[in-house]
């Protein structure tokens, strides 16, 4: 085979991989429209959601550097009913690629704690269905003046523009694939307990925060071009 055809096929080859690359990392016309309704929502989330009381939370700097988030929320709230208490950590990305290597599975054995069980949850928060899991963690430190090692349960589910919930990480990866799929974005949604509650009060804790949370979510889940 001469040259010339050798050029011929390393040219070719070069434009496929140009266009594939403009296919999957192109912005979506209207996309950052979409990302500015999704920060301005936030604002008519309330400081109290019902009986529960939120104060924001610190995050992790590296945290912050590594998702470069669109919109990120972290808080924690306290039920001035009976006394229980929720973190809330809400993170949208730009790109739903830097969403992928940031979810419970990998985040908190990376930070020492041991994954004990995980089992798929479903909540209904009005008339959103919202799919998840909970995981269950604990960490060999001691747990102040309790004794015995540290727990902590985290309910756990992800979002996408066009009404998409999913699950886990794993189901969300794969929404992305094809041209476009990852520049609209994603957000994830974690609640955690680091004190031991019943199954049924976790439930009505992320239902209540949720639901609270409402404004985020319906613009995350909204269709991009509107």
């Amino acid at each position: 085979m001469n040259r010339v055809v050798y050029r011929s096929l390393a040219v070719a080859l070069l434009g496929c991989i140009a266009a594939h690359r403009y296919a999957t990392v192109r912005r979506p016309p209207d996309v950052h429209n979409y990302h500015e309704r999704i920060r301005s929502a936030h604002a008519a989330v309330p400081s109290h959601i019902g009986a529960w009381v939120g104060a924001d939370a610190p995050v992790p700097a590296q945290a912050v550097r590594v998702l470069a988030p669109n919109l990120l929320v972290s808080r924690r709230y306290t039920n001035v009913e009976n006394g229980e208490g929720a973190g809330f950590l809400l993170v949208h990305c730009d790109d739903a690629h830097d969403m992928a290597g940031h979810f419970p599975l990998r985040c908190y054995p990376a930070a020492g704690w041991e994954l004990m069980a995980s089992r798929a949850r479903e909540w209904q928060v009005g008339n959103l269905r919202v799919t998840g899991y909970e995981y269950e963690f604990t960490h060999d430190s001691l747990d102040g003046g309790r004794g015995g090692p540290r727990s902590m349960t985290v309910a756990s589910t992800l979002l996408r523009p066009g009404g998409r919930v999913f699950p886990d990480m794993a189901s969300m990866t794969r929404s992305v694939i094809g041209a476009g799929g990852q520049a609209s974005g994603a957000a994830q949604i974690q609640v955690y307990f680091d004190r031991p509650l019943s199954q049924d009060q976790r439930d009505a804790a992320v239902v209540s925060l949720l639901e609270g949370h409402r404004p985020v979510l319906d613009a995350i889940l909204a269709d991009v071009k509107q």
